[in-house]
């Protein structure tokens, strides 16, 4: 996972945090449990809101009792003090310890991973500004394949002179390219820039800088300037189309990305770690205040809540008889 999808899943764990208290307001989540009662019709025209229960029936909330929605979302907005306000101190201790843990875990790594961007990309140099790898001298080498109307596999050939040809669009030069020429070196896109040219061997390892004699002349000995690397590498084979010389600045290149990208995805997974500690937190805390309320109700004598109870009754209203059905449903 890259770092846009880390903060992706943050915000969604934002948006989360922001509708939670509407849904548990919705809820009630801290309300007594009350009773839902089914009366005949009275001939008088009594309503069922006329036929009012007597109160001292009704089964009290203990005060003691703490909110589960608060207490799920208190953990989901920072893991652990859920189960601090639900007096179990003990089992925020983990959440709390993960959530420090994780995010600098993330911090480091994320950090890592920017210091070892900046620094091969500094080592590449940028298409208008080059280092070691110079893209002026892999469109010549592009400029070759396209103005051969052998090598360029049968397309239209290109004409025109090398200066003209580096300046045509990709559209108008991908017309005169066999493969492995499938991505344009003049992408104004510097993440995708630098992703290809450690990424294509073949298309662009005609651009870095020990694969080639500069000083022979661009212009005058074609692919005779791939013939002659720096000392130790591979040249070029000229009969086929692809780059197939060595590279160690490409390797180099390479390798410096492929680190700059597990430093990445190290400090991804942490962020990952992190998002599910919220969760998991927030349904321990809901847990934890559901138990404790549980041994509130044993110890208050109060341990049928919990449970749905019915109750039939028959009464007479204004001279008729009423049935009712009482339901007790708890909310917390």
């Amino acid at each position: 996972m890259s770092s846009k999808y880390a903060f992706g899943w943050l915000i969604v764990l934002a948006l989360c945090v922001a509708l939670f208290p509407r849904v548990a307001s919705c809820a009630e989540w801290n309300v007594s449990p009350f009773r839902a009662q089914l009366a005949s019709a009275d001939p008088a025209g009594q309503t069922e809101a006329q036929a009012v229960t007597d109160s001292s029936t009704s089964v009290m909330s203990n005060p003691l009792k703490k909110n589960i929605g608060k207490a799920a979302l208190f953990s989901l907005i920072i893991p652990g003090s859920g189960e601090l306000y639900s007096g179990q101190w003990w089992r925020a201790i983990p959440f709390f310890a993960l959530e420090v843990g994780s995010w600098a875990v993330f911090a480091t790594y994320h950090g890592k991973g920017n210091k070892k961007t900046d620094e091969f990309q500094a080592y590449a140099g940028w298409r208008d500004t080059p280092n070691n790898f110079d893209t002026r001298a892999y469109l010549y080498a592009e400029y070759l394949i396209a103005s051969d109307s052998i090598k360029n596999g049968g397309r239209p050939t290109y004409h025109g002179n090398f200066e003209d040809y580096g300046s045509l669009p990709w559209d108008e030069r991908y017309q005169s390219l066999p493969a492995p020429f499938t991505h344009d070196v003049n992408t104004t896109d510097q993440q995708q820039f630098y992703e290809m040219i450690g990424k294509y061997f073949l298309q662009f390892g005609w651009g870095w800088k020990d694969t080639y004699n500069s000083g022979i002349g661009w212009t005058d000995a074609g692919r005779a300037n791939w013939a002659d690397p720096a000392a130790g590498q591979t040249p070029d084979n000229t009969a086929t189309i692809a780059f197939d010389g060595g590279s160690a600045m490409f390797f180099h290149y390479r390798d410096m990305r492929g680190l700059a990208n597990s430093y990445y995805n190290k400090g991804n997974t942490a962020m990952e770690i992190v998002l599910a500690n919220h969760i998991l937190s927030a349904l321990d805390a809901a847990f934890a205040v559901r138990s404790a309320n549980k041994r509130l109700e044993k110890n208050s004598g109060t341990s049928n809540m919990g449970q749905l109870h019915f109750h039939y009754d028959a009464k007479q209203v204004n001279g008729s008889l009423a049935r009712y059905v009482t339901v007790t449903v708890p909310l917390n």
